[in-house]
């Protein structure tokens, strides 16, 4: 049986308060549930006090003892009054919520023995990574941008349904990017905004930027704007998109306080306006594409990221909303592995130091199973958009507690090959879409046999964790297959990437079938018959990219 101590005063059973509010509510009946679980029922023992406190501020929660006989559990609003249990739970107690099937409630006393508060310093929590599209996960893991999260369960703050990344061009009703000096695109803007928030939640992001690609408007009034906020690549031309986009904001603000407006610095609005400044309600969201992921962001060493942070200061400077759209995966190769773990939590807090208010680490919300680490990243992922200052032993905590939940007592070896791929790939630069520009075959081929018996003593002592040990493995086949290709294997795995429903990439195209022969050729070559990546032709027999 465990102890509940509060203070050095030992408790058998919690007698659970809670307002009227239904956030107040739910957070009471899972307080209940879960301390049930561990052996602690109610009954009269502990007063604990579930409630709502403005003043804590939006998504924060605070636990303290307030007498010798009773805790409060208090949130900044309804989202915040369920982190604060679920908190409560993981701080405490020790239970870790990794899958929305896989729990684990901890063990040993309860010792509550100070106050604890907490606000996160992300507003916006997004990922889609398969697991965050369950409610209760995405609550318990602190995920705040989901399609639907029930007001019982705080509700959320998300981009407009149907209007992410909306394009302006479609309310121009043309297929050009529309002018924005044009008092009729705004208006219709404008218009089409007011209408989406008064069906949206209060808490809502709308998306007002460019469209994809490079077509937009050089009217004279167009380049007027340009040429006074920096030039054709000095600024001038997300000058002329804030200016409509502070316009939307101004309009909105004062009916929708909550709301926020979102553009992006992309393509030609990447430089930040000379004259220009985003309002309090605009985000400027910043996509990493250009960075390489085997270095953290801040890395001097790598030019790439080196860039990229002198854009991010250059934004800092006029702007306190920054928003971060990041990649945690191979879109052309989901298979493959992806070995950035040594540097995202560098990464994040990086983010979180530069005004980054908002976090989406895009993952691969297509297949149905993964064979990389998908369940790993996902859980990584929203324990670092909670806290990105965590330190190095917090998050490989983190990393070993889910490794040995959900592979088994062979979990060590599946992190002794995550650690070494990331050494395989250290100062190789992990941009390129084609894993051969950042896997080095001759480290690869040094390290193959270990990382075979590795495999072999993770699936051994798997346990009933055996399918989570075979699907990640397929990784490391599919590079084994690169180094040595083998017909009769080939064939196997293909089966097994087939049977567990893992997508080869990211466009799900139906996969061109390559003659037979194919499979004695590098798993690289057996789709890119008609669909390189680099435009190239592709010969039969070699991998393209290298």
């Amino acid at each position: 049986m465990r102890n509940l101590i509060v203070k050095g005063k030992r408790f058998f059973a919690v007698r659970v308060q809670a307002g009227t509010d239904p956030a107040e509510q739910y957070a009471a009946s899972e307080f209940v549930k879960y301390m049930s679980k561990i052996g602690i029922p109610e009954g009269e023992g502990l007063n604990v006090r579930i409630c709502l406190d403005s003043d804590i501020g939006r998504d924060g929660f605070r636990i303290s003892v307030t007498d010798e006989d009773t805790l409060e559990i208090a949130g900044g609003n309804g989202r915040g009054v369920n982190y604060g249990v679920y908190n409560f739970l993981k701080k405490y107690a020790g239970m870790r919520f990794f899958m929305p099937d896989l729990e684990t409630l901890g063990d040993g006393d309860i010792v509550v023995d100070g106050d604890y508060a907490f606000n996160p310093i992300f507003e916006l929590r997004k990922s889609d990574w398969k697991c965050c599209r369950d409610v209760d996960w995405s609550v318990k893991n602190g995920v705040n941008d989901m399609l639907e999260i029930p007001e019982e369960k705080g509700g959320c703050f998300r981009y407009a349904k149907g209007y992410f990344a909306h394009t302006m061009k479609k309310l121009a009703g043309t297929d050009k990017q529309p002018c924005l000096t044009d008092p009729e695109v705004l208006k219709k803007t404008i218009a089409s905004v007011r209408e989406i928030l008064a069906r949206e939640p209060k808490e809502v992001i709308v998306s007002v930027t460019q469209e994809d690609g490079f077509g937009r408007c050089r009217c004279d009034r167009c380049l007027a704007v340009v040429e006074e906020e920096g030039g054709d690549n000095g600024g001038g031309w997300s000058g002329l998109l804030l200016r409509f986009v502070n316009a939307v904001a101004a309009d909105i603000a004062e009916d929708y306080p909550d709301a926020v407006i979102d553009t992006f610095a992309y393509a030609y609005t990447t430089e930040p306006a000379k004259i220009t400044k985003p309002l309090p309600n605009v985000c400027i969201r910043i996509c990493s594409l250009p960075c390489c992921h085997s270095h953290a962001v801040n890395d001097p060493g790598c030019e790439g990221n080196r860039l990229f942070c002198e854009l991010i200061e250059r934004w800092k400077k006029i702007c306190d909303r920054i928003y971060i759209w990041d990649y945690t995966q191979n879109y052309h190769f989901y298979i493959t592995p992806y070995p950035d773990f040594a540097v995202i939590r560098k990464t994040m807090r990086y983010y979180a130091e530069h005004n980054a208010r908002g976090m989406y680490p895009e993952g691969n919300p297509n297949s149905p199973a993964y064979s990389e680490f998908g369940e790993l990243r996902c859980y990584l992922m929203a324990q670092l958009m909670w806290n990105p200052f965590m330190s190095d032993e917090e998050y490989y905590n983190h990393m070993d507690e889910f490794l040995a939940a959900f592979y088994g007592k062979g979990w060590r070896y599946v992190r002794a090959f995550i650690d070494s791929l990331c050494g395989v790939t250290a100062g190789h630069c992990l941009g390129g879409i084609h894993p051969s520009e950042y896997m080095c075959r001759d480290k690869l081929e040094v390290l193959a046999d270990t990382f075979e018996n590795w495999w072999n003593k993770a699936e051994e002592l798997a346990g009933d964790r055996l399918e989570h040990v075979k699907r990640a493995r397929l990784q490391w086949e599919f590079l084994r297959l690169d180094l040595y290709p083998n017909a009769e294997e080939g064939r196997r795995f293909e089966k097994a990437v087939q049977e567990n429903g893992i997508l080869w990439r990211e466009d799900m195209k139906p996969l061109i079938k390559n003659p037979p022969e194919r499979y004695a050729w590098s798993p690289y070559t057996w789709y890119w018959k008609e669909h390189d990546p680099f435009g190239n032709k592709v010969d039969e027999g070699e991998r393209p990219g290298v």
